[in-house]
Order: structure tokens, then sequence, then C-alpha cells
């Protein structure tokens, strides 16, 4: 093995595995007929961290407010989105999504995994394997990263560094 990668090597090399999984995603993967990348983003976050406020949603996906209130509103018209009351504050509504939204996110992730399994076969066995070993080491090191960066105060800002680490508990 090799001399350590210096920190600019490394973040060429993670961007361009990230640039490359991003491409391979959005390109072949996912099924962009029904469902525009802001609304399917939205939706995700909600589906994954559960219903919250139109503000908050806004501002973890970086958009602006009116941005996303007229998304949510065109969702709602579509039965994916809908408004609950906010247990904490009765003058609030929280963004929560429906059944069919779950429903059609569920089945856009089936979809993506059955092209997957159709490019996988393009693969050796001893590829695939490999690919697998390295999903294994990745996938926690990524589901980290992704929360680092939703502790980012403003992800659109450059913050000193060590600043996210810091914020994370890390």
């Amino acid at each position: 093995m090799g001399k350590p990668p210096t920190d600019e090597e490394a973040c060429d090399c993670i961007g361009e595995l990230l640039d490359q999984a991003m491409d391979l995603t959005v390109r072949f993967l996912s099924d962009r007929a029904d469902l525009s990348a802001s609304a399917a983003f939205a939706m995700n976050r909600v589906c994954r961290e559960g219903p919250i406020r139109l503000t908050a949603l806004a501002a973890k996906e970086g958009v602006s407010q009116p941005s996303m209130t007229q998304l949510i509103q065109r969702l709602e018209r579509q039965g994916l989105m809908t408004r609950l009351a906010d247990p904490d504050d009765g003058r609030a509504a929280l963004i929560g999504i429906t059944g069919d939204a779950q429903t059609l996110l569920d089945d856009r992730k089936r979809i993506r995994r059955e092209r997957l399994t159709e490019l996988l076969a393009t693969l050796t066995s001893e590829e695939e394997h490999c690919l697998w070993l390295s999903a294994q080491v990745a996938f926690p090191i990524l589901r980290r990263l992704a929360a680092n960066a939703d502790c980012a105060p403003d992800s659109s800002a450059d913050p000193p560094v060590g600043t996210i680490a810091k914020q994370c508990g890390a």
C-alpha cells in the first residue's frame, strides 16, 4: 500500500466517485417521467425524516420559502403531500406525505433497483462482488456525511474548516 493521499487527492477521488454515481442514478436508473427532481428530493426528505414545517423543508432543500410553497401546493393537488396539525403549535402545520406518495416513492425505488440489476449483469461476478464489498464499507460513511451536511447551518456558504464537524459533534 502506498502513501496516503493528500486531502486534495482524496477529495478529488471521492468527488469523482460521487459525480459518477449521481450521473448513473439520474441518467440511467431514475424514472423521471412522473416527478421533477425538486419534488422527488422534497418528498424523499419528508419520507425519511417525517412531517416537517414548510419553512424548515425549504431551508433543508436550499430553496426559498415561496418556491417551496408552490411546490407543496402542486404536490397537494396531485394527492402526494398533505398538511398536518403541528402537535407542538396549534397555529402551525406540518408537511407530510400521503399513502399515494409512499407508493410512488416505493415504485420509483423498485424501478431503480430493477435497472441496477440489469446493469450489474454486465459486470463479472468478481467486479460485482468488489462493488458490493465497497458499498458495505462506503454506506455507513456516506450516511454520516449526509447527516453532517444536514447539520450545516447554510450549505450554500462555505463554513470555516472544521465547523460542520464541531456542530455535528464529531
